[in-house]
């Protein structure tokens, strides 16, 4: 059979899903005409089908030996690519691409998401535009114009978009979800709300919008939707939860009097400390309790006398129910006005205790201060700052402590300026070292990361820096919180502006 035959052939067996036969065809092409570039391309394409790209790289490669300025190679080539996450030398393959045909608009869709992978946000827009002046009512193109205008927080420009592709779409249920964001921060939350259930009712099961339902009625504390809602946070596919049978599930709907129950970790630190507080309570009901609490926490957890039994692994492990720690306000059944809030909660060994109180003797008063948390977290910059924003409180007459471990290089340099700032630093690894040091402090002045949940754990009085955009535990529109009675909550009245809120704080401490 000659090779036109064998394609064509090929090609049918591909159309009926028949990769393997396909490749097989493809590969007798290729031993009797061993440059044919089609047999090459459909072979890279099969591989990348069946998720081997390194190796249909090669045979892209091999077809573009033959002839460099295969289009069609290239693009298929830049997908691998990018599954490979090489998304720079994939951008180089589609600039190739359109400089051999610049009117094949597909490539600039693929770029321009290839683009937002390393966060070249405006890049992707004008790759996205010259899309769209051709092909204007493309929808997918403007609503991830939209989602690089949210990234780049020009969030009634990215509406604007999102609203075009559901006019132009209207069962497009990711941009009513990308819609309810944007609307949220824009502090228009009814309107938020009503889109996420719109993006619902197309899709029944569409995760991420039910979860970002939840967290939004939580943050307007409507408690009794807001943590059934939160549940589908474990739904969502790029989060790790441990999964067991349903008939074990236990969300404070069976007796657990004699029973083992796992209460198993989830999300971060700060989470975990928030809602180990409901680990007695579970204990009042008389349940055998096992936990594997992250390796930071564990002597803190230790010192609340719950007798709990520790797991790193669950081979061979029995028990009856099973909860993930964060479905514990919904086991309770929690409101606002019955959040459990008896502090502290957490206490520090009383060893470190004493260590840290002996190291910080003196009358004068000790401030803690925490500016910036993990900058791998995905919503960091809308939560730290840098060291120099907190530059008008030394001024003042305390003595002041760092909780930070790691530090930038600007902060590092500026820090050198400051005579009243003390760095802790290699002394407070570890939650329990941490810990003692807050105890040690008089007040902690806070960004939103997980320490200022281990201030409230411990009863410590603390003033929270809120960006514009605040998660649901601090709720909307108050200064106290319901979750931690020491706490004072500062909020930004616009986004990114830190230097109001530290002038605000500055003239609390000139009263003490």
């Amino acid at each position: 059979m000659d090779t036109n035959k064998l394609l064509i052939e090929a090609h049918k067996q591909i159309i009926s899903g028949n990769g393997s036969e396909a490749e097989l065809i493809l590969k007798k092409v290729i031993n009797q005409d061993p440059s044919n570039i089609f047999a090459l391309n459909n072979l890279g394409n099969l591989n990348f089908v069946k998720k081997r790209f390194e190796e249909s790289i090669k045979y892209f490669n091999e077809s573009l030996k033959f002839k460099p300025d295969f289009c069609e190679a290239i693009v298929n080539k830049a997908s691998s690519l990018e599954k490979l996450e090489r998304y720079h030398e994939a951008l180089e393959c589609y600039k190739d691409a359109i400089k051999i045909k610049p009117d094949l608009l597909d490539i600039y869709y693929n770029q321009g998401n290839c683009l937002i992978k390393v966060n070249k946000l405006n890049e992707a827009i004008e790759s996205y535009n010259i899309l769209l002046k051709i092909k204007p009512q493309n929808f997918k193109t403007i609503f991830n114009k939209g989602y690089c205008l949210e990234k780049l927080k020009f969030y009634q420009d990215a509406l604007t978009n999102y609203n075009l592709a559901i006019q132009i779409n209207p069962k497009f249920y990711q941009a009513l979800n990308q819609k309810g964001n944007c609307l949220q921060k824009l502090n228009k939350h009814n309107e938020a709300l009503e889109s996420y259930k719109n993006a619902i009712k197309i899709k029944p099961d569409y995760y991420d919008a039910i979860n970002n339902l939840g967290n939004l009625q939580l943050l307007l504390g409507d408690y009794e939707d807001g943590w059934k809602n939160y549940e589908w946070r474990k739904k969502i596919s790029n989060k790790d939860y441990l999964k067991f049978d349903k008939k074990i599930e236990w969300h404070g709907d069976k007796n657990i009097r004699g029973k083992t129950i796992f209460i198993s970790r989830e999300q971060g630190l700060g989470d975990y400390i928030q809602f180990c507080r409901y680990l007695p309570m579970v204990k009042e009901l008389g349940a055998k309790i096992i936990l594997d609490p992250p390796s930071a926490l564990k002597n803190l957890i230790d010192n609340m006398n719950i007798n709990y039994k520790h797991i790193d692994n669950l081979n061979n492990k029995k028990f009856d129910y099973h909860c993930s720690i964060g479905s514990l306000p919904l086991a309770f059944k929690t409101t606002l006005e019955t959040i459990p809030n008896t502090i502290p909660y957490l206490f520090t060994p009383k060893n470190i205790k004493k260590y840290w109180k002996d190291k910080l003797k003196g009358d004068q008063i000790k401030i803690g201060l925490k500016w910036s948390g993990n900058p791998k977290y995905f919503n960091d910059s809308n939560r730290s700052t840098k060291l120099e924003t907190f530059a008008p409180l030394f001024n003042c007459p305390f003595e002041f402590h760092s909780l930070q471990i790691e530090y930038t290089d600007e902060d590092n340099e500026y820090k050198k300026k400051i005579k009243n700032l003390i760095c802790h630093k290699d002394e407070i690894l570890g939650l329990d070292n941490t810990a003692g040091l807050i105890d040690a402090l008089d007040l902690v002045i806070i960004v939103d990361t997980g320490i200022v949940q281990l201030c409230g754990a411990l009863g410590k009085k603390f003033w929270l820096l809120l960006s514009k955009s605040t998660d649901y535990r601090w709720l909307l529109n108050r200064s106290d919180s319901p979750w931690f009675p020491t706490g004072k909550l500062y909020r930004q009245e616009n986004e990114g502006d830190w230097n109001n809120l530290i002038i605000k704080i500055k003239n609390d401490l000139n009263k003490i």
